[in-house]
């Protein structure tokens, strides 16, 4: 039998999801390792130098060396996790997106759920309450027709969200850090400069950019200070984008309408398998759905991320251009 082509590490519980996969894609011509997080340090050390594709959400100083190392390929989109400074030169970095469809869905169920109100409407009308009746007081509800969806960062989440919102009939406006051709293209397009007059006129904003050094805590107290009184939040991008006391004291007060959180300020951990996913009660507010970091986590999710990191790896054989690579630079 022939030796196998490529040693590929398997590292995290998300990595692992995507071992049948590549393990029927590939058959023999791959040596793949899922790394047991309770093996002896040894053991592990063993399987990092061995490795010559990591598949990981993390990558830093930390781990042990691996000198045969050509390919960090993250089974997700987020890059706040990868120390670049530590990637050994000559070892390339490539992620994969492919939770637009989940992501831009979600985005959809929650402005659907504020406009229209169906689980509120349905339960006081199996009660006996009639007052959603369009002939009672108060029977009248929004429409999305002609609201204005604001997008912070215009990238595949973005552009998912403006093609479902524009299909209601909302007008699209978006901000971005490298304007480019888009599609759907936005009403009204701006850098990160101008998010206050995005904010200013959104009814929806929608927080869909990466977190970096120029995001973190974009959303603070000048820019959530913009909200209108009746707009809504709603972050599938990374928590510390948006400044957590500023956001909750502007819920509880009522200076926004409502947020749909999905991205958090903590996250379980060994010592802490299930924390509150904030160091603000986010949950004692009635404005707020909260969802576990899950808007992406679709039955077609993971098929398509490891056919797409398959792909990759059939390239890496090859010889060719890899997909979605972010380090060193593309040329």
């Amino acid at each position: 039998m022939a030796e196998p082509a490529l040693t590929v590490l398997l590292a995290g519980r998300v990595a692992k999801l995507g071992a049948p996969l590549l393990r029927q894609h590939f058959g023999a011509r791959l040596a793949l390792v899922e790394l047991q997080d309770e093996a002896a340090a040894g053991a592990q050390a063993a399987d990092f130098a061995a490795a010559e594709v990591l598949i990981a959400t993390r990558f830093d100083a930390t781990l042990p060396a691996m000198p045969r190392l050509q390919l960090i390929q993250l089974p997700g989109a987020g890059l706040d996790d990868i120390d670049f400074a530590a990637v050994p030169v000559g070892c390339r970095v490539c992620n994969a997106f492919e939770h637009a469809i989940g992501i831009s869905e979600y985005v959809m169920a929650a402005i659907l759920h504020w406009t229209v109100s169906l689980p509120a409407r349905h339960a006081r009308f199996k009660g006996g309450d009639w007052s959603g009746d369009v002939w009672q007081p108060g029977g009248l509800r929004g429409e999305l027709a002609g609201k204005t969806l604001g997008c912070i960062g215009y990238g595949t989440i973005g552009q998912a969200v403006a093609a479902r919102a524009r299909a209601f009939g909302m007008r699209i406006m978006a901000v971005t850090r490298t304007p480019r051709p888009f599609a759907p293209e936005p009403d009204w397009l701006g850098g990160y400069g101008l998010t206050e007059a995005l904010l200013e006129a959104a009814d929806f904003v929608v927080v869909a950019c990466p977190l970096s050094a120029e995001t973190r805590g974009l959303l603070g107290p000048l820019y959530l200070g913009a909200m209108r009184p009746s707009a809504y939040l709603i972050n599938v991008a990374r928590g510390p984008v948006v400044d957590e006391d500023v956001l909750f004291e502007a819920l509880q007060a009522g200076r926004i309408a409502g947020a749909a959180l999905d991205v958090w300020y903590r996250y379980p951990s060994a010592a802490d398998p299930s924390p509150r996913p904030g160091h603000r009660p986010f949950h004692e507010l009635d404005n707020v759905l909260m969802t576990p970091h899950c808007s992406g986590a679709t039955e077609g999710l993971i098929e398509r991320r490891f056919a797409l990191i398959a792909d990759n790896l059939e390239r890496l054989l090859a010889g060719r251009p890899l997909r979605e690579q972010v380090h060193p630079a593309a040329e």
